[in-house]
């Protein structure tokens, strides 16, 4: 598809598309994301250069995007089906790349939402799910207000992230985007301090409480209580407001989770030398996510595992360090959480503060005498199936009610709340009208098919040097930049993206069977193409003789529509010839291209989908040549492609000889893989060749 201007052709496809992946297989990396976020879809518009569109796919499911774009623990890449080739797709990057180069544009979207439902909503909670919900419900039509402790909006993404992970020039892209549609923001307001529960309840005619986890739990061991032990998330709020605590010289971490790896970087970035972490899991039981781990062992912050803390020991008043004793066991035969220990073996660890990230619980000592019950370990009683807590008219969402996990779910409890208030104020039956996102999903790639895909290493992130990082606050990842994002873009095989077929038009001619490359066509009555075996190459598209097949992630005849857009006006009295260059994206990208300004670039993700009439249609709207444009080196993307595509200019050829035209007019051309100029100087050799023959109505 061409990176030039959207038509209604294209638009009406895309909406044709996003209507057709509903009834199919998700791909696994959509599956995963607890929003299942089109994945295949942005990748796809990001590999065109075309950031607005991958924007929109991105945003039309999470509101909190660009932070996840920066922290999300990724489980799309996790699932990507290129594990089995060679390396996953790196997707947090990509939409963190698409987001930053879509800035201007994300700006310029930002509108007041008009209020056209008579009633109001308060949101007690800024986190993931609160400003999900609250998106959400103002997008709906309704007046919402939202109310925070903290002086900023955020929750615990402002508070208890630090900012040299999440940076907060990005969360603020994110919240701008939600409180530009209309939403009153009340910040310094702590319910049950600052104003009553009840007389929330009584302002607004649905309540959500989107408490979150701002409480950390501590240890009840001796010599716990009193200087020099801090909680985990007082601590960070202290990093987050710019207060410094004295930590001394040495700071111990008890805890093996991502909080720990927080606390222990954000300690070494307050010029504390001596961190050290002590955890009750070995290195492969840790619950912090593995790069974490890894980056934390970077910034030199020692782990000692499999040490269970037993007593805070002081000197007076002055902590002197913690005993631990030996860790036998994390969990019994059935996996549950229930250390056992060796008292007998114990040591200490010294320590002028000990930091405690062991969990973190809900503040909700407001609900207190309240209609809405909380239970005896203090989680809020609540109906999974409608949201609702015990009181009618409040609702719940994220942490507070499914305990500890990722923003992103948090972020899909939200649409879950929002929808069920509006079901609730519109006086509808709420259970079995949420949504899910448990989806069903491609199966891993068949081992033949694996062994038809080249193996090509991801793009690597570069990150500061570990010395340089601890001395500030400052992002250490960096993001890719646009060349790094093209070409990471096109290792995506574009699950669930393929061809589909028309059984009203198709023939079973056996067509597509015979030609592609990788077993996806199962033709009986009519043809059908297996979802789990395409890479929607677009090879079998062309070939149809029915023209029953089209493409799930691409208009087949894109190209052709826009053909007049992309050659536009011809000027009689040219000097050069008008070239339309069809070139493969999958090495250089969209920009990777510095052509001549004669020349039409028409990018395609792969020449295996260029259709004989493309051609045609090229010289059709005026073009003196037309080149096809594909990697060369054997690098092609899809495997067993190439004959096809020569044969297929070969009867181009032939058509346009028959119609008076020098065969030579149309040249398929081959161009080192990854560089631009060997693909500007195929294309700029072959209109050489094209002026030699003359110019097409040359005056």
């Amino acid at each position: 598809m061409s990176g030039g201007p959207a038509t209604e052709n294209k638009g009406t496809h895309l909406e044709r598309a996003a209507a057709l992946k509903e009834t199919r297989p998700y791909s696994p990396c959509r599956a995963a994301c607890p929003v299942n976020t089109d994945v295949q879809a942005y990748v796809g518009f990001i590999a065109q250069g075309r950031y607005a569109e991958a924007f929109e796919v991105i945003r039309s499911v999470n509101p909190i995007a660009s932070a996840c774009s920066v922290i999300c623990h990724h489980p799309c890449e996790q699932a990507c089906r290129r594990c089995s080739v060679d390396e996953p797709l790196s997707v947090r990057h990509l939409k963190r790349f698409a987001l930053e180069q879509a800035a201007d544009y994300r700006r310029s979207k930002r509108r007041l939402i008009e209020k056209t439902k008579n009633k109001s909503i308060g949101i007690i909670g800024s986190g993931p799910s609160g400003l999900t919900a609250a998106n959400d419900l103002a997008d709906m039509g309704y007046k919402v207000t939202i109310y925070e402790r903290h002086p900023v909006l955020g929750g615990m993404l402002a508070t208890a992230i630090p900012s040299y992970r999440l940076p907060r020039e990005a969360l603020k892209e994110d919240i701008d985007d939600v409180i530009s549609k209309g939403i009153e923001v009340k910040t310094n307001c702590e319910i049950g301090k600052d104003v009553a529960l009840k007389d929330v309840m009584a302002k607004h005619d649905a309540v959500l409480l989107a408490l979150g986890l701002s409480l950390s739990r501590s240890l009840n061991i001796p010599g716990v209580e009193g200087q020099g032990v801090l909680l985990a998330i007082p601590f960070l709020a202290d990093v987050a407001f710019n207060k410094k605590p004295d930590l001394g010289n040495r700071v111990l971490v008890v805890g093996g989770g991502n909080v720990a790896m927080d606390v222990a970087r954000a300690a070494r970035r307050l010029g504390i030398k001596d961190v050290e972490m002590v955890c009750l899991e070995s290195a492969e039981e840790m619950p912090a996510w593995k790069w974490e781990v890894d980056e934390a062992v970077d910034e030199g912050i020692k782990i000692h595992h499999r040490w269970g803390p037993k007593a805070v020991k002081r000197e007076g008043d002055k902590v002197k360090g913690l005993e631990v004793t030996k860790v036998l066991s994390v969990f019994d035969a059935e996996r549950r959480f229930s250390p056992t220990f060796d008292n007998n073996q114990t040591t200490l660890i010294e320590a002028d503060t000990i930091i405690i990230t062991i969990g973190q619980m809900a503040n909700v000592k407001f609900l207190k005498d309240s209609p809405v019950q909380v239970d005896e370990r203090g989680r809020v009683t609540w109906d999974p199936k409608t949201q609702m807590s015990s009181a009618r008219g409040v609702f719940c969402s994220g942490e507070v009610v499914t305990g500890p996990g990722s923003a992103i779910a948090a972020a899909a409890s939200g649409h879950r709340s929002a929808i069920a208030i509006h079901l609730y104020l519109q006086g509808e039956a709420i259970e079995g009208a949420l949504p899910t996102y448990q989806k069903e999903k491609l199966p891993e790639l068949p081992a033949d098919v694996v062994e038809k895909i080249n193996r090509e290493p991801r793009k690597k992130i570069k990150h500061l040097p570990a010395e340089t990082r601890c001395s500030s606050f400052v992002p250490f990842e960096f993001g890719y930049d646009e060349l790094e994002a093209l070409e990471e873009a096109g290792r995506c095989r574009g699950c669930a993206g393929g061809a589909v077929v028309d059984t009203k038009k198709c023939m079973a001619c056996l067509t597509c069977r015979r030609v592609c490359p990788y077993g996806a066509p199962v033709v009986q009555a009519y043809s059908e193409i297996n979802p789990e075996r395409c890479q929607a190459c677009g090879l079998c598209a062309p070939e149809c003789p029915a023209q029953a097949i089209s493409m799930v992630s691409y208009d087949v005849r894109g190209p052709r529509d826009t053909m007049p857009e992309i050659v536009g006006a011809v000027d009689p009295k040219r000097q050069e010839p008008v070239i339309v260059a069809f070139l493969c994206t999958h090495h250089v990208g969209v920009k990777g291209f510095e052509l001549p300004e004669n020349v039409r670039k028409v990018p395609v993700h792969c020449t295996s989908r260029i259709d004989v009439n493309d051609l045609l249609k090229a010289f059709e709207c005026g073009a003196d040549g037309v080149a096809v444009v594909r990697c060369g080196n054997g690098s092609c993307k899809y495997k067993g492609v190439e004959g096809r595509v020569t044969a297929r200019t070969e009867h181009a050829k032939k058509l346009i000889a028959m119609l008076g035209m020098e065969a030579g007019r149309i040249g398929l051309l081959t161009a080192d893989a990854g560089n631009g100029k060997s693909y500007a100087a195929a294309c700029a050799e072959f209109s050489g060749r094209v002026k030699e023959m003359g110019l097409k109505d040359a005056k």
